[in-house]
């Protein structure tokens, strides 16, 4: 039977996020949502049905200042924190531990840095869940080893986001001005997209219309993948090219 208790976690995930959303909201702290749960409650029309998924973790991004005060947060609403790894690197990340659901929440304080790192400390949307579109790709497309469902989830954000100007689109800005100065980012970058233009040739079950809405948009921003301008250090690191490592592997921390 599922605790219902107040101030305990919501057994929807999607539920609970948005809890914790007002609750932040109420505490003063800028938090936003990347990963799957990010997509999903970033969307504006309903999820095809062949790109929904279940949801298990929730992934958050603060701002430096206001870490200790989403631990507390999170600590006081049901969770408990995995302590020995807060205290070694709760400066940047943070984990805790959803004991009535078996779920994790993985905060991120400023930073975002998996096998690449992105700035996001002035990346904090003032209004909504979750991080900005271009921000929610990037978390997604900086994964080396991206699978199906990473793929998917970036497949929803661009069904409801093009490239564009404006808070609901792909700013290209943004992704030209990374992909420009780290060639690890565009060496990433452009092979997941090949990977992403093929699962929406393959995924099963997508309306004609979509799938070709679809690869219109991953070529969007592909060409800007593609036409950035190159800095001297982006061109210095293309000579050594994928002879030496440029990303990180993440190694997954779980709940003790």
């Amino acid at each position: 039977m599922t605790d219902t208790r107040p101030g305990l976690p919501l057994a929807s995930v999607l539920d609970e996020a948005r809890r914790l959303a007002t609750l932040a909201d109420a505490a003063g702290v800028r938090a936003r949502l990347l990963g799957g749960c990010g997509v999903a409650l970033h969307a504006h029309i309903e999820i095809p049905a062949p790109m929904r998924r279940t949801y298990g973790d929730l992934d958050y991004v603060v701002g430096r200042s206001y870490g200790p005060v989403f631990r507390r947060l999170l600590e006081s609403s049901g969770y408990e924190p995995n302590t020995r790894f807060n205290a070694l690197h709760g400066h940047r990340r943070l984990l805790h531990h959803d004991p009535l659901n078996e779920r994790q929440i993985d905060t991120f304080v400023g930073d975002f840095a998996m096998c690449h790192a992105l700035d996001l400390r002035d990346r904090l949307p003032a209004e909504g869940l979750s991080l900005a579109p271009v921000d929610l790709l990037l978390t997604k497309l900086q994964i080396v080893e991206v699978n199906d469902k990473d793929l998917t989830d970036v497949l929803v954000l661009l069904g409801d986001h093009g490239v564009g100007a404006g808070p609901e689109a792909i700013d290209p800005g943004r992704l030209a001005t990374l992909v420009g100065h780290d060639w690890g980012w565009y060496a990433t970058l452009s092979g997941n997209l090949e990977k992403l233009a093929e699962r929406n040739r393959t995924i099963a079950g997508i309306e004609p219309d979509r799938r070709s809405r679809l690869a219109d948009r991953i070529g969007e921003v592909r060409a800007v993948v593609e036409g950035a301008p190159r800095s001297v250090r982006w061109r210095a690191r293309a000579t050594v090219g994928r002879r030496m490592p440029w990303y990180e592997l993440p190694e997954e921390v779980a709940h003790p």
